[in-house]
């Protein structure tokens, strides 16, 4: 956010009467302009919607939806859960349901588009080799970093997550040393705790694969390698279909770059759980 402000800031003397309008709005109404639409700024501001378009394209968005998105994943780590969902657009009927649809496969598309495949061959490389391998995800990242900890401990040894049970995640990572890795899932709003994790492995010389949303300059330095997720969501929650269809491709990666290594795992595990574990229907 303070990047967005800042942008206003610099090319405040270069905007006309009427874009120095919008822009001292914007200033002082982000948080209550974020979910609204093109002509109901335009009708609040009283401007037309052409003057609010040529303002976004003025500072290098393609329109308004553009500029809309990124001042929501900015404000996304201010605005608390009930105005999210207070500002959240209402549905009727089966709308919602296709929304919802609409909105992960869009969420999953744009992801797959961002990847870089040298950082991904990278990413398969350092938890194929690593010695230990690290898995963290506070609060709602938890139900990720589970899946993937969860995955990754059927084809490969020593995968760790970091659980902070009773704050017992000092112990959890002492032993962690520069030929580890840890997979971490860092979304807005940022957890304060897996922030100082990561600064202490990254200091102990642990490689950090961090998963997060596209805005991603303000923990940009926490992660090594960045694999940016599309998180947009039509409730007050952030959505986690992209990074779970990207962990489900670096998971189905693994195994197959490591086959016997995977194969062997498997039959342990299947040895153990042949003893009584399912119900045999």
């Amino acid at each position: 956010m303070a990047n967005f402000l800042q942008e206003l800031n610099n090319r405040y003397d270069t905007f006309t009467r009427s874009q120095r309008l919008i822009a001292v709005y914007l200033a002082d109404n982000l948080n209550d302009i974020a979910f609204c639409t093109l002509e109901e700024l335009a009708e609040r501001i009283g401007v037309s919607t052409t003057t609010v378009i040529r303002f976004c394209r003025a500072l290098n968005y393609t329109g308004y939806s553009e500029m809309q998105k990124d001042i929501q994943s900015n404000i996304q780590t201010k605005v608390g859960l009930p105005q999210r969902l207070s500002n959240k657009k209402k549905h009727s009927g089966n709308a919602l349901l296709t929304d919802s649809f609409q909105n992960d496969i869009n969420n999953i598309q744009q992801t797959l588009e961002l990847q870089n495949n040298h950082d991904l061959q990278t990413v398969i490389d350092y938890i194929s080799t690593a010695r230990n391998v690290y898995v963290l995800g506070m609060r709602s990242s938890f139900s990720i970093s589970y899946y993937m900890a969860s995955r990754l401990s059927e084809i490969r040894e020593n995968v760790r997550l970091i659980q902070s049970v009773g704050m017992l995640y000092p112990e959890e990572i002492v032993s962690a040393k520069p030929d580890d890795v840890c997979i971490a899932f860092l979304f807005p709003r940022y957890s304060k705790l897996s922030t100082t994790i990561l600064s202490w492995l990254k200091n102990e010389g642990v490689k950090i694969i961090l998963f997060t949303s596209l805005n991603y300059s303000v923990i940009q330095r926490y992660g090594d390698i960045i694999l940016p997720c599309a998180i947009s969501s039509v409730s007050y929650k952030n959505s986690y279909a992209a990074p779970l269809s990207l962990s489900n491709y670096l998971i189905a990666a693994i195994a197959q770059k490591n086959h016997e290594e995977s194969r062997r795992m498997l039959e342990k595990t299947e040895s153990i759980l042949n003893q009584g574990f399912y119900l045999g229907l």
